[in-house]
């Protein structure tokens, strides 16, 4: 009688057991697939002005001009911005002088709707650039499978940093260089 209880308790645990895996199967984010042409640019907003979504200070339109600057040898598809008004204006360069489109994604630190938004579109493969907040550029960066960036917010004067996120044997690699005029903080960093 004892072995049929046994019995029986284990079928029950490889039962639930079961159940558990194909709902965490179901559940889950497929990984976007992703080549060795992929090329993700991440930067975050050019400088803002104070109050509740905010335009670009004088200063962040002149950083915008200089992110095109940057980038416009770099075959860009598309670039991706946020809900808000700063990161669609440090679009606008790109935008407006290089005719290339961008995709609204509503930002938030699981980068669920930007993911989707660049597998919509197909961009996977593509480079692609996408400009976003101090809070969750690192998290895109981890997302993308960079395990070993860190995961602070990046400083909220510091306006200049670019970030590659590239792919070899679908293994990601991740490039930070500066563009423009150096912003606030990494004037402080460099003295």
């Amino acid at each position: 009688m004892k072995f049929q209880i046994k019995k029986s308790a284990i079928k029950n645990l490889l039962l639930l057991l079961s159940a558990i895996i194909v709902a965490h199967c179901l559940n889950a984010q497929s990984q976007p697939t992703i080549g060795n042409q992929t090329k993700i640019y991440i930067v975050r907003h050019a400088e803002k002005q104070a109050g509740e979504d905010p335009l670009l200070t004088p200063e962040g339109n002149i950083r915008a001009g200089d992110l095109m600057r940057a980038l416009k040898s770099k075959r860009i598809k598309r670039i991706y911005v946020s809900q808000f008004k700063r990161t669609q204006q440090t679009a606008d360069s790109m935008y407006l002088q290089l005719g290339i489109d961008t995709v609204q994604y509503n930002a938030d630190v699981s980068c669920t709707d930007l993911f989707n938004a660049i597998e919509k579109n197909h961009d996977w493969n593509k480079h692609i650039l996408i400009i976003s907040h101090s809070n969750i550029m690192q998290k895109i960066i981890l997302k993308l499978g960079v395990i070993d960036f860190p995961q602070q917010n990046i400083p909220g004067n510091e306006f200049d940093n670019l970030y590659l996120v590239r792919f070899k044997d679908k293994q990601p690699f991740v490039e930070q260089s500066k563009y423009g005029r150096p912003s606030t903080a990494s004037e402080t960093i460099m003295q």
